[in-house]
């Protein structure tokens, strides 16, 4: 199984975009002195490091400091475009799009020549995000 590793400047900003606008839940966190909470007792509010399920797999937030303290090497932060681009299948683009805040979207939900019904936005940190739902059958 493969579950990214995001890289995030806020905690409790980027748990309520992936919460409020991909409708992901908060399954595990974990604060500054590494005490982990599990499902109602998870607080993203204070934690360094999260997990959400959603979409059919999970996702985990981890705060630049938090990333720093393990690997100074990564002293430096986020780069100014994160590199990683995340594809979010079976969401539907159009209702998603109605729960994103202003500024998120990079290109409105579109039907691609493959069938896949795409909008493609960015996170609070800049992390490029597509949500795909098929639209009818794939193009011979």
């Amino acid at each position: 199984m493969i579950i990214p590793n995001l890289m995030v400047t806020d905690m409790a900003r980027s748990v309520a975009f992936w919460r409020d606008a991909l409708g992901f839940a908060v399954t595990m966190t974990v604060d500054a002195a590494r005490e982990s909470r599990f499902g109602p007792e998870a607080d993203p509010d204070a934690s360094v490091f999260t997990i959400l399920e959603g979409a059919g797999g999970q996702l985990m937030l981890q705060t630049v400091e938090s990333l720093a303290a393990d690997l100074p090497s990564f002293a430096g932060g986020l780069p100014d475009r994160p590199g990683i681009g995340i594809y979010l299948r079976d969401l539907s683009p159009d209702e998603v799009l109605t729960r994103l805040p202003e500024g998120a979207v990079l290109k409105a939900p579109e039907t691609a020549w493959y069938g896949m019904r795409e909008l493609f936005l960015r996170d609070p940190d800049g992390h490029v995000i597509c949500v795909a739902a098929a639209e009818g059958p794939a193009p011979a």
